[in-house]
């Protein structure tokens, strides 16, 4: 199935895979370039605050106490909430990139206490290194498998979303039991985040393929926002799934 998006100035747009072979790779660049960007952000957003903890750098050493005392719960909803505005402001030129990269550094902001938990209970920072080099194994795999195949993963949307709904479903029950002070099953935790990055493994195979096949060239940064999301729960849910084994 193929389609064109319509831009508010009233001008058809058709998929980067009908467009000429340089406006397609100078699309595709631009995307993955954009995504690359937003990952580092991602990145120094989280990785910063931790060592002005262990540092006690001051300005990054409050940030990151502020990270640790926020409610796991209140963190989803910021998160959920934002991810709305970002994809409402995603067509619109300059603020789309401005609304990504913010929303990467909040990703950043949230995964402090997560980066904090790996290193307490490793005694290291190379568990998150071994994260890191997974997460991009997996989504660089999977990424080329898509490349190579060229197929049309776009079937793959409702089962994807119906998983998404249980996850968030399910994350929402656990994290509110935790807040009424039922504590959090360490077993259903980790049950979750096996689900997660069986889940967003495939939203990476379905992202990339409607990239391919769906997306207009100009569409960059809603290519982008897609990738960088899929990539960072992915790094999450794995990173805590190798210090949850150590725990």
């Amino acid at each position: 199935m193929s389609y064109s998006a319509v831009r508010s100035d009233g001008v058809a747009l058709y998929p980067a895979m009908t467009s000429s072979t340089e406006d397609r790779l100078s699309f595709l660049r631009k995307v993955y370039g954009l995504t690359f960007l937003g990952v580092l952000v991602f990145a120094l957003s989280a990785a910063l605050p931790l060592a002005g903890l262990a540092l006690a750098i001051p300005g990054l050493q409050q940030i990151g106490e502020l990270a640790l005392g926020i409610h796991p719960l209140i963190s989803f909803g910021v998160l959920v909430a934002s991810s709305f505005v970002v994809h409402m402001v995603s067509m619109r030129k300059y603020l789309n990139v401005i609304a990504l990269f913010l929303f990467a550094a909040l990703w950043g902001f949230i995964t402090i206490p997560l980066l904090a938990y790996a290193v307490a209970v490793t005694g290291g920072v190379g568990v998150i290194f071994q994260a890191l080099g997974l997460t991009t194994i997996v989504f660089g795999g999977l990424t080329a498998y898509v490349f190579i195949t060229k197929k049309d993963f776009s079937f793959l949307g409702g089962f994807l979303m119906v998983g998404l709904f249980l996850l968030f479903g399910v994350i929402i029950i656990s994290l509110v039991a935790s807040l009424l002070g039922y504590g959090k099953p360490s077993a259903l935790s980790y049950a979750l985040s096996i689900f997660a990055v069986i889940l967003f493994s495939g939203y990476v195979l379905y992202d990339t393929s409607n990239i391919l096949h769906h997306y207009a060239t100009d569409m960059v940064v809603p290519a982008a926002l897609a990738l960088m999301v899929d990539f960072i729960i992915l790094f999450r849910n794995i990173l805590y799934l190798l210090v949850s084994s150590r725990d």
